[in-house]
């Protein structure tokens, strides 16, 4: 299972990609929405950890390259920002899965689980 994570912090993208490594996820991690499409144009993710606030968009710009490459890939959104209209957002793009930061590695853990 590959899983590609989108956070401009890149201390939050390290920590997830090392959560995901020892649960044995393949993780990589970019720091902006160009890096995620490029990186998608390489190779399919199933699983998707995508921050809100980015530099040059949301993780939700992100949502209709991540359906038309693979439909049963899984988004979990990751963001400190978890008001009505991200939830109603992610909800309407059938993402179902919102950690909020501060997060834990049981949180994360817990979510891919949750996704399996």
């Amino acid at each position: 299972m590959k899983a590609l994570i989108v956070d401009d912090e890149a201390d939050i993208g390290l920590m997830v990609s090392r959560f995901l490594q020892k649960s044995g996820v393949e993780a990589e991690f970019v720091t902006r929405i160009g890096a995620a499409r490029e990186k998608m144009a390489q190779k399919a993710y199933q699983i998707y950890f995508l921050d809100l606030h980015l530099p040059d968009g949301t993780g939700f710009d992100l949502m209709e390259e991540i359906a038309t490459q693979n439909g049963q890939a899984r988004v979990i959104v990751i963001s400190a920002y978890d008001g009505l209209e991200e939830t109603r957002t992610a909800a309407a793009h059938g993402i179902r899965h919102f950690i909020k930061k501060p997060f834990s590695k049981s949180q994360v853990i817990q979510a891919i689980q949750d996704i399996a």
